[in-house]
């Protein structure tokens, strides 16, 4: 699994990157605020520690998009007092100053306080280290206590979880339980719940005009969860509106996203997804599933032309799945061409966007 910021590259760390994290902490300028360069011996034990390391303790490793060059380790792993979460950075010296920190590090902490099910993570530094305080407080972070440690004044920044609910749109290219059992995209969907209940998930077949094998293999994929679905003649239900909005999830599946639309605002079904999603309930989808909650849509109709469709406008600019289809791309070329303003997200069968607030915050590649 990889997370793709803009610029950077973020994954798990493996035992392969030893020789790459053998260099950053052997680094004088690196290691200045940290202690000096520590011995062999405790890189090699540190990195022992850092790949047997238990869930959600998580060490990750970063490169350039562009030239896969390595540029440093970030982690969020257990505090001193062992209560909250520390996140912890270590860039090598000639990436410093480009933003690229920053860049990481916002959507580290998205995911420390989401994706790991984390309420609220710390960073700790040297006061004497000003350009580390000064981003700490440009991610937001406020700091909260002065101390001493290790013989130097430190630091101590928080960023807690405010209690706004967060909007959240997941939008499938391939993959998912239609196509994977287990789905590592499914499980990620899951996670961003954040619930310790069972988690409540709907799916809405609208788009493959409720096709029953595809709700068998929804309720397959969710058997353990709290699963339900919603057909189109139940959307006429008084009590509808009740039942979408106590879930946690609604899925959307793939088919025709015309058709999708068309239904979805003969029934009012529209106004209701869009209530949900204010209220923080994360809608996911793949395909027609995914681009319906953008301005504009441009795929295939009944008669398998190409057509454009209003979407629900959750999301600006548009979205075209399944870009690795050589007719689809050359289509949605031609189309985007008249469209020049139009902000378009092309993805291949194994990408998906993760958008929080209606800002792209993960790219993610599975494989």
């Amino acid at each position: 699994m990889k997370i793709m910021s803009t610029n950077c590259v973020i994954e798990q760390l493996q035992p392969e990157h030893f020789t790459d994290i053998q260099k950053l902490y052997s680094n004088k300028q690196v290691r200045t605020y940290l202690g000096g360069v520590p011995s062999n011996s405790y890189i090699e034990a540190s990195f022992k520690g850092m790949l047997e390391a238990p869930f959600p303790n998580t060490y990750l490793y970063i490169t350039l998009k562009e030239t896969g060059e390595f540029i440093g380790l970030v982690s969020i792993d257990e505090y001193h007092d062992k209560e909250l979460y520390e996140l912890s950075y270590q860039f090598l010296p000639q990436f410093w100053g480009k933003g690229l920190a920053f860049e990481v590090l916002t959507q580290v902490i998205q995911d420390g306080l989401n994706y790991l099910n984390i309420e609220s993570i710390v960073a700790e530094t040297q006061t004497a280290n000003k350009a580390s305080c000064r981003l700490l407080e440009k991610l937001g972070m406020k700091n909260v206590q002065m101390l001493e440690r290790f013989g130097q004044e430190q630091a101590v920044y928080e960023l807690s979880k405010n209690n706004e609910p967060i909007r959240q749109i997941i939008a499938l290219s391939g993959g998912g339980f239609s196509q994977q059992n287990p789905s590592f995209i499914d499980e990620y969907i899951l996670r961003q719940t954040q619930k310790n209940e069972r988690v409540k998930i709907c799916f809405i077949p609208t788009a493959s005009n409720d096709a029953q094998g595809y709700i068998e293999k929804f309720y397959t994929a969710f058997h353990h969860c709290d699963a339900t679905h919603i057909l189109q003649k139940d959307m006429h239900d008084r009590s509808i509106r009740e039942k979408v909005l106590a879930q946690h999830i609604i899925y959307v599946g793939g088919g025709n996203t015309g058709y999708l639309l068309e239904k979805w605002r003969e029934y009012g079904f529209d106004k209701l997804l869009k209530e949900a999603y204010q209220k923080g309930i994360i809608l996911a989808g793949i395909s027609a599933g995914a681009m319906c909650w953008f301005e504009k849509c441009y795929s295939e109709n009944t008669y398998d032309d190409f057509e454009e469709w209003n979407g629900l406008g959750l999301l600006s600019g548009t979205y075209c799945p399944h870009y690795n289809d050589q007719e689809r791309r050359r289509a949605f070329d031609r189309w985007i061409e008249n469209h020049p303003t139009l902000q378009a997200y092309t993805l291949i069968d194994t990408e998906t966007l993760h958008f929080r607030d209606e800002k792209l915050v993960a790219k993610i590649q599975t494989y």
